[in-house]
């Protein structure tokens, strides 16, 4: 939806244009631990190669009951980032469209990318070793260097870096580029990615 307005009704002043949501919560540690992602790294024993450098990355087709709490709380948070925006209905048909996992030891990353064809992605953080690298979103389109550099505006910068710690979710829309710096840790930094799309809706 556009916005369409009078000068005359437009407030005297500077704006804000096009915002892009994240959705930030610790939702705890319990909803997928690191024995289940062993376990299951046993069974997709074969690492793809999309965003990570280095490490594995799961296919994204990982199901199955032991998954449904962490869906359901993706699924509710997903529903307070929709009703956080003022987007309202009775009730959101959310659907899965993809789930994977992400284990990274030292030195390997997940360089930039988004995941667009779907409605809204999310990360799970399941274990996050010290100095094991932060998640970074990169602003959508370019930017002004002198607003940037001069105007303090740290909403305006070309990135949004965050140093996650274990139980944390994230949930933006799934055309916004992000990445992970290199773990610098000697342990392994898990997290779980997933997709996930309103019924009903399509590109």
């Amino acid at each position: 939806m556009s916005i369409y307005t009078e000068s005359s009704d437009l407030e005297q002043k500077t704006h804000n244009l096009f915002p892009t949501p994240l959705t930030y919560k610790n939702v705890g540690t319990d909803i997928a631990t690191e024995d289940l992602v062993y376990q299951t790294q046993e069974q997709f024993h074969k690492s793809m190669e999309h965003s990570n450098v280095g490490g594995y990355q799961s296919s994204p087709a990982i199901k199955g009951a032991e998954w449904q709490p962490l869906f359901m709380v993706a699924k509710s948070l997903l529903v307070q980032h929709l009703e956080d925006l003022n987007c309202r209905k009775a009730q959101w048909n959310i659907q899965g469209a993809g789930l994977w996992m992400n284990v990274n030891g030292r030195g390997h990353y997940n360089k930039p990318h988004n995941h667009g064809g779907t409605h809204f992605s999310g990360i799970y953080y399941v274990k996050v070793p010290p100095k094991s690298g932060a998640l970074y979103f990169m602003r959508p389109g370019s930017q002004s260097p002198i607003i940037e550099e001069h105007c303090k505006l740290p909403e305006y910068g070309p990135l949004f870096e965050v140093m996650p710690r274990e139980g944390d979710m994230f949930i933006f829309p799934s055309e916004l580029n992000h990445g992970v710096y290199p773990n610098y840790s000697r342990e392994d930094r898990i997290s779980i990615a997933f997709n996930l799309n309103i019924i009903g809706y399509q590109y």
